[in-house]
């Protein structure tokens, strides 16, 4: 894991680049939990709010990468997201500033009432295709080293993937409305493919795999995916999780009934 820095920290350069996008910082509440950046912060100015993400490319050039991909999210997401208000390179040090959302994680549970934005959020996902010159990474692209050679078609596709669709980074605002963070692992693949993802994070926070695997049955393009696409998602997946996420090809078949 890269290292952790506080505001302090951070060389003047990069404190005096998001300064000059939201103003002079009075307060900063650092992000807790599992993250890959250097600094995620929520820094409070005389204006009001920003959410900050900093990577050292020399310590962090995962989470660099990540966040080029972000600004390209940025770009096409629309009112789903935050808006990214400002972002760039200083001295080594990759910035961006995002406008704060205020509200709550998402429950990510199949019996919360909250599972009605996940289904609204997945369709409009779905529905956004952004074209080549968007500059966003393929899901093919991402996987290749786990995919058969000469047999990457069925993941191919033009359709927006967030694929990280966690509790973190669905965000409940206080009207209702449903923000999607945190696009670093955004890619362009066939639709089917984010209810996959989904479903494992569904497993991977304690859900029943049958109970699961009929929710994620309940979605057209999962039903339409063929077989030996699903598992040659599921198998790759594997693959680039360091095995971590074992549960995958258990996705894959039909539910059973009853």
């Amino acid at each position: 894991m890269s290292r952790r820095y506080a505001w302090l920290e951070l060389p003047l350069a990069v404190r005096g680049f998001i300064e000059r996008a939201v103003g002079p910082v009075l307060s900063v509440e650092s992000v807790s939990g599992p993250h890959t950046s250097s600094f995620a912060a929520t820094v409070t100015t005389p204006t009001g709010s920003a959410f900050v993400k900093v990577a050292e490319e020399a310590t962090a050039p995962l989470s660099a990468r990540a966040q080029t991909s972000e600004v390209a999210a940025s770009a096409v997401t629309g009112v789903l997201s935050p808006r990214l208000l400002s972002h760039g390179t200083v001295d080594g040090w990759r910035v961006l500033v995002f406008e704060h959302v205020e509200g709550r994680p998402l429950r990510l549970c199949l019996d919360s009432p909250d599972m009605v934005l996940v289904v609204g959020a997945l369709d409009r996902i779905a529905r956004i295709r952004p074209g080549r010159s968007a500059g966003l990474p393929s899901l093919v692209g991402r996987l290749r080293g786990h995919l058969p050679p000469g047999r990457t078609g069925p993941l191919y596709g033009n359709r927006l993937l967030h694929t990280d669709l966690t509790s973190a980074n669905m965000i409940v605002r206080p009207d209702g409305r449903l923000s999607v963070v945190d696009w670093g692992q955004v890619a362009l693949g066939p639709p089917w493919a984010e209810v996959g993802c989904l479903g494992a994070n569904l497993v991977d926070v304690g859900h029943d795999l049958g109970e699961v695997r009929r929710w994620m049955w309940r979605f057209p393009d999962w039903r339409r995916a063929s077989p030996t696409a699903r598992r040659m998602l599921a198998e790759a997946m594997v693959g680039h999780t360091g095995d971590r996420a074992t549960w995958w090809p258990l996705l894959t078949d039909p539910p059973i009934a009853g």
